[in-house]
């Protein structure tokens, strides 16, 4: 039967009349009264937006068809045709971020809704190794629960599952039918990181819930908690059916018949972006606006990324020539590892005789065995992270990793006061477990549980030279400082819609930023007059007093070169985001294969090889959302650039950073709107 749903424009056409006979009025206060009328006016607008979703689809786990992709276009085009009966210049400043991020939203989701293959609608499908939506899925349904009586109202979750999972089944089928999929080299990723789903054992993902429900109905008599455990496990089996089918479909005929190379395929394959399926280029240009929210196109992107990488080779070259001074050399030497474990000696040219920088051997001497914890030779067990790191896959990687970042955590915290206001909440530094490892990626940050999770394993993880900017990026002051400010300084009346949106640009664009502001905080040392650090009193963890015979396995001869090095990592982090607009929009859209994007980072980087191959897996699968850092950084440090060189003395650190902050996640055409008229504000 089909349903029947409330029309907005009834609710926001009444307030509307009432806009316009208020208009009609000539005392002063009128135009108070519209403003706030117009506010009302806009809340009932997200208000009916949010009920009406939860009307449309109020499943555990979300529907994932195309009528379902067409019902939720039919909402978006009314609400927006609701919102924009509304004088936005009656709103505040305030209010104008609210009403603008939610017409972004419907704009871009109408967008979306008018191309072909509306699978593609919702960001679930295809699902991939790198966001796994059936073991995350599975995770919640199969949980384990404190008592009887809330594992009989988490049994219609376990069902809602089952029916989700067949679904996507369906949907997969479809794109083998239209060529709608993925390729097989991330098909086999994705198989491969489907094992734990699958398996069929007490502690399997989707039996924990049942094993501990079983446990308490031992404990009890009672002849309907009995009944329900026997539903819940025959619900249990049905879930657990559905997804060792889809698996095992994926493995076989949808590998079968998708694109590459052999049984597997293989990273040599070109041709496997979103750009090269049906439709595929409008898909993903539309996935670049949703991922950057800048307009730009794929080849602005990719010319944009390719200058970047150029441009940003010069200042390496300025660290690695320091580094060759500092050490009276023009070579620098280190030990690797062959073939048989054995530590081999290699001296690196780093001036060349004509004096200019070989940074293709400062990039390999950088990636020798000591810069890498667990592959240094240092044995380090006995601290007070011991418990933490069981989970990981090297101990001694692990507890090495965590002493290194939890100075620099705490050294780092005695700088950023000055710049924000104060943050009550704290994060924590967890190890990803091994079994995750080589899935994962090197590091991320966990909201909702307040924790910067690393990879501490010594083969995918970070170098130590690393240690300062990934910290800058995921905690403090990065992504936990974007989701603790939101919640502990929220505007006033902060409309639900807009708590609940999430844009990758502003997300990312402020952890790059915050990564550039490390400069500016004094973490590598004074700055010259060219705002280049001097490698001299730095703010971060290369303090004068440290032992460097033994700090970090005594890779630094001095504090000025641990800056110099904790410096590049900044250098190489931001070549990173450089490189990932020319490398995402280079498989995208210009036909790439893995290992030409390997390449291409290789020659322009000082990226290990398991980081890059993690990261070239990435941009694979997650499409679009490699070009949302480095955009959105752009735009917020334009922002910076407007407001100091218009507000001069009246610039204020604190006060831009609390513009920036408090409204959570804008897309960035908002942010440029917002940090305008707060602009105005001050003058």
């Amino acid at each position: 039967m089909k349903k029947s749903y409330p029309r907005l424009s009834v609710v926001t056409a009444s307030v509307i009349a009432a806009l316009a006979l208020a208009g009609c009025n000539d005392d002063s206060s009128s135009n108070d009264t519209s403003g706030k009328e117009a506010k009302v006016a806009m809340q009932k607008v997200f208000d009916g937006y949010q009920e009406q979703m939860k009307t449309l689809d109020d499943t555990s786990f979300g529907q994932v068809t195309d009528q379902m992709a067409k019902s939720r276009q039919e909402l978006d085009r009314q609400s927006l045709a609701d919102l924009e009966k509304i004088d936005r210049s009656l709103l505040s400043d305030e209010d104008k971020i609210y009403y603008d991020t939610f017409k972004f939203d419907r704009d871009l989701a109408i967008r979306g809704g008018d191309l072909p293959n509306q699978r593609f609608g919702t960001f679930n499908i295809p699902s991939t190794h790198f966001y796994n939506y059936i073991e995350s899925n599975a995770e919640y349904a199969g949980k384990a629960l404190d008592s009887i009586k809330e594992y009989k109202d988490h049994l219609a979750v376990v069902q809602d599952y089952t029916r989700w999972v067949t679904t996507l089944h369906d949907q997969y089928m479809k794109g083998q039918i239209e060529n709608i999929q993925l390729p097989k080299v991330l098909i086999k990723r994705y198989v491969d990181s489907s094992a734990e789903l699958i398996k069929d054992a007490d502690d399997a993902i989707l039996k924990k819930g049942l094993t501990h429900l079983k446990s308490l109905v031992t404990q009890t008599s009672n002849k309907d908690d009995q009944l329900l455990a026997l539903q819940y496990e025959q619900a249990v089996d049905e879930a657990l059916a559905a997804s060792q089918s889809i698996v095992a479909y994926l493995d076989g005929a949808y590998k079968g018949a998708a694109r590459g190379s052999g049984t597997d395929g293989s990273i040599n394959d070109a041709n496997i972006g979103w750009g090269d399926l049906p439709n595929g280029k409008a898909w993903y240009q539309w996935q670049l606006d949703r991922n950057s929210t800048t307009g730009k196109s794929a080849d602005e992107l990719h010319k944009l990324g390719e200058d970047l990488v150029a441009d940003a080779k010069a200042e390496m070259e300025r660290v690695a020539r320091f580094m060759a001074e500092n050490r009276d050399s023009e070579s620098l030497t280190a030990e690797w590892k062959d073939a048989s474990g054995a530590p081999q000696t290699k001296s690196y040219l780093i001036i060349n005789p004509d004096k200019s920088v070989n940074l293709d051997n400062f990039f390999e001497y950088l990636n020798s065995e000591a810069f890498f914890y667990g592959r240094d030779g240092q044995k380090v067990s006995g601290t007070t992270y011991a418990d933490t790191c069981k989970v990981a896959s090297s101990q001694t990687a692990c507890e090495a990793a965590l002493t290194d970042y939890y100075k620099f955590k705490n050294d780092a915290n005695n700088v950023v006061v000055k710049y924000f206001k104060p943050i009550k909440t704290d994060y924590k530094i967890v190890p990803i477990a091994a079994e995750r490892e080589l899935y994962d990626g090197v590091a991320s940050y966990s909201g909702s549980k307040t924790s910067f999770n690393l990879n501490t394993n010594p083969n995918y993880s970070l170098q130590k030279w690393n240690v300062s900017t990934l910290l800058l990026h995921e905690a403090a002051p990065g992504h936990h400082f974007q989701n603790a400010y939101s919640l502990e300084y929220p505007p006033q009346a902060k409309p639900d819609y807009i708590k609940n949106v999430w844009y990758t640009s502003y997300a990312e664009g402020w952890a790059l930023y915050t990564e550039w502001l490390g400069l500016e905080m004094g973490i590598y040392g004074e700055l010259d007059a060219d705002g280049k650090p001097t490698f001299k009193n730095g703010t971060g963890m290369c303090k004068s007093d440290v032992d460097y015979t033994t700090f970090q396995g005594g890779i630094y001869k001095d504090a000025a070169e641990c800056n110099a090095l904790q410096y590049f990592g900044s250098l190489n982090e931001a070549q990173l985001r450089n490189m990932r607009l020319a490398v995402d929009t280079g498989i995208h859209a210009k036909g790439w294969s893995i290992q030409k994007a390997r390449d291409y980072m290789n020659a322009n980087s000082a990226l290990g090889d398991g980081d890059i191959a993690s990261e070239s897996f990435r941009y694979a699968a997650y499409v679009g959302q490699a070009v949302s850092y480095k955009s959105g950084f752009l735009v917020i440090k334009e922002m910076l650039d407007k407001a100091k060189a218009e507000l001069g003395d009246k610039f204020d650190w604190v006060e831009f950073h609390d513009q920036l902050l408090k409204y959570g996640d804008q897309p960035m055409e908002v942010v440029e709107t917002s940090i305008t008229n707060w602009i105005k504000t001050k003058k």
